[in-house]
């Protein structure tokens, strides 16, 4: 009898904990929402989430990286009001969100991702935007302020070497050197280069690297 009852209770513990047995980054047990619901049902994506929730702790623990973990922390919250809203609890939709946000945590030159600014922009100067690229590299694009649509003067990408410089291979002889340092580039120009782009930009806290993800 006393068996029997063990069983029976040890049935019901299993029935009980089925939808939510799965492991999340966050407390299933306070899922509060259909996106997060669909998490914790699901075992596959409990894995993602928690792969994801480890990626971003490591970026956002990286030292030495200046206003990275505060852009990188905004950064996450936009990913998830984005998430949530347009995945709901689509199971598919979600994985394939999952998906593409682990790599992009995984690169491992993400946090020299941003917008970079020199001068007043957007009112006047110049800015440059750094995107992390498949491979190992980054993208970069530098812009006169405040029109961005016709008015690029720079644009390449390239590994960062040992001490974290990118440089640029232009037509003909001229080559150009970014110097990335916490929140700042230093643009460097080479021997026949025209026209003259050298300058200092600094980081800018404000802009999201989420919106180019």
């Amino acid at each position: 009898m006393q068996t029997s009852t063990r069983r029976a209770v040890a049935a019901l513990c299993f029935i009980a904990a089925g939808p939510w047995a799965s492991a999340a980054s966050f407390d299933c047990s306070k899922a509060g929402n259909a996106t997060e619901k669909a998490i914790c049902a699901d075992a596959g994506l409990s894995r993602q989430d928690e792969a994801m929730a480890a990626l971003y702790k490591r970026q956002a623990e990286m030292p030495g990286t200046g206003q990275w973990p505060a852009i990188l922390k905004r950064d996450q919250r936009d990913w998830i009001a984005v998430r949530n809203r347009e995945c709901k609890a689509n199971t598919e939709c979600l994985k394939q969100d999952y998906e593409r946000r682990i790599g992009y945590l995984s690169h491992p030159l993400l946090q020299w991702m941003g917008r970079y600014v020199e001068g007043r922009c957007p009112r006047d100067g110049r800015f440059l935007d750094v995107t992390p690229e498949v491979g190992g590299t980054l993208s970069i694009d530098l812009y006169i302020c405040p029109d961005s649509r016709g008015n690029m003067l720079l644009q390449g990408k390239n590994v960062l070497d040992g001490q974290r410089r990118l440089v640029v291979q232009e037509s003909g002889r001229c080559t150009r050197t970014l110097q990335f340092d916490t929140d700042r580039v230093t643009v460097s120009d080479g021997p026949g280069c025209a026209p003259a782009l050298a300058g200092i930009f600094a980081r800018d806290p404000r802009r999201s690297p989420f919106e180019n993800e």
